[in-house]
């Protein structure tokens, strides 16, 4: 008995020494891994509590008040929102379910009102751990939507962060006035009869991200986009042939400043056609030193047979107005004709579209607004752009609300058929989200012009003005009646 004097004490003080050392282990992995011990709903109440102190600026904004107003009202270390446990009751000092913070950064366009805003929320601020959780959210004021066309903005000579817009070489542009209305002009000193303006939007960070309006699952690309323009300012310029419009997805060469070389155009078009005399180089397939050339699906009443029989084929009228539809891909040189409208054929256009010059002869009214309404669709892997076009005649601020919805008819005797949309899927959008990507300039605007007007006075006669991009469809990051974004 004499020699196991003492073994119970040990024992107990070798067991005491492992409860020690276990009790320290789960200590440790508690202190590390805090959510594992919280319930899911205080994760989700320091979520929604976030998210509701944004909710709460945005009210803030709405009833007037800026960013400096709201920087020293609400910025963290100045107040701090506290939120009682029950609804109606006055919290004392102990009494708070949890608390929001907010702190305010100026936009990157450091324009009105955009900015900023990240809020931070706590929950069970009295237990062992806390639940935090910081939601951030871009505010732009949706009365500062507008691109103003500057000439900086085209200069061939500016840097790529100060570019917004790539201009077709030789091409350069001015500003004027066309009665009492500010537009942009683009002019050639080489006389050339192609520009083409594309969106930088890769690389100058004050244009909208386009990746935000990409579906990130199916990687849909959609958006709308409009412009004014003024075919007509000059008197000389009624009966000659011309082609100005939109694009979208304008794919760019592989070296930067080489012509683009793939894009959908949709375009207010008239020509004489190709029998006229002297027509100008774009309606000769064989003519040197032309940017562009209308291919043979491009064909109009009295210069083909085939316009003369029942065939089904689709031909153009000479000197008639139309909106058309058109693509130039890498593979082919020429545009090639998908669709049009003539607008002869609208009801009440010749009140508000056209205007009849001649007997035989019609043109545009001055301003025209044409708008895309694009969205990208994809099925079983393949995408497919459904487009469809406004146009009004107005020199009026620009809104997205177009009355008049055009009728094309398609080119293709396979199906000579008519429909308010327009269904291609020749050119679809990139994976925006590829690092290291070149990214394509997608949209932009054009014009083909006249090289037969000789007179220098009555030169390159297209003016435009107003241009506007936004997201559309179910794809946005947030609908339109939304004015913050969370990301």
């Amino acid at each position: 008995m004499k020699d196991n004097e003492g073994a119970l004490l040990i024992t107990f003080i070798i067991f005491l020494t492992l409860v020690g050392i276990l009790a320290s282990s789960i200590g440790y992995l508690l202190q590390n891994v805090p959510y594992a011990i919280k319930s899911i709903n205080s994760v989700e109440q320091s979520y929604y509590l976030s998210e509701s102190g944004l909710r709460y600026v945005l009210t803030k904004i709405k009833q007037g008040q800026d960013y400096n107003t709201l920087k020293d009202a609400y910025e963290y270390g100045n107040r701090e929102i506290q939120i009682p446990k029950e609804v109606g009751r006055n919290p004392q000092t102990d009494d708070f379910a949890g608390s929001i913070s907010l702190k305010f950064n100026k936009g990157v366009l450091q324009k009105r009102r955009d900015m900023f805003i990240h809020s931070h929320a706590q929950v069970d601020t009295e237990s062992f751990i806390e639940t935090k959780r910081q939601l951030n959210a871009e505010y732009k004021d949706p009365n500062d939507f507008r691109i103003e066309f500057e000439e900086k903005h085209f200069d061939q000579n500016a840097s790529d962060r100060d570019r917004i817009w790539n201009l077709s070489e030789t091409f350069y542009a001015n500003i004027d006035t066309i009665k009492s209305i500010p537009s942009l002009q683009l002019k050639s000193e080489q006389q050339r009869s192609w520009v083409l303006a594309s969106l930088n939007w890769g690389k100058n960070d004050k244009l909208p991200d386009l990746r935000l309006y990409q579906y990130i699952i199916t990687k849909v690309l959609s958006y709308k986009i409009q412009i004014k323009i003024n075919c007509y300012p000059v008197y000389g310029q009624k009966s000659k042939d011309f082609m100005a419009g939109l694009n979208f997805r304008v794919m760019n060469a592989t070296n930067f400043g080489r012509e683009r070389v793939a894009y959908y155009g949709i375009s207010l078009f008239k020509s004489a056609g190709r029998k006229q005399g002297n027509p100008p180089c774009w309606l000769v397939p064989d003519s040197n030193d032309c940017k562009q050339h209308l291919g043979e699906s491009f064909l109009f009443e009295g210069e083909d047979e085939i316009c003369q029989t029942d065939s089904g084929t689709q031909c153009l009228v000479p000197n008639a107005p139309y909106v058309i539809f058109w693509v130039k891909t890498e593979r082919n040189e020429n545009i090639e004709l998908l669709a049009f409208c003539d607008l002869r054929t609208i009801n009440d256009a010749e009140d508000n579209l056209i205007k009849k010059l001649k007997p035989l002869e019609w043109g545009f009214k001055d301003w025209l607004n044409i708008g895309i309404f694009l969205k990208e669709k994809e099925s079983a892997g393949q995408k497919i752009n459904e487009a469809q076009i406004g146009l009004r005649a107005t020199d009026k601020e620009i809104n997205w609300t177009f009355p008049i919805k055009l009728r094309f008819v398609k080119a293709s005797a396979n199906d000579p058929g008519s429909t308010t949309t327009l269904n291609d899927r020749t050119l679809v959008s990139k994976d925006l989200s590829i690092v290291n990507q070149t990214p394509p300039d997608e949209i932009g605007f054009h014009a083909l012009y006249d090289n037969r007007i000789i007179s220098s006075f009555y030169k390159y006669n297209i003016y435009y003005k107003d241009f506007l991009l936004d997201c559309h469809g179910e794809y946005c990051p947030e609908k339109s009646d939304k004015l913050y974004v969370q990301f």
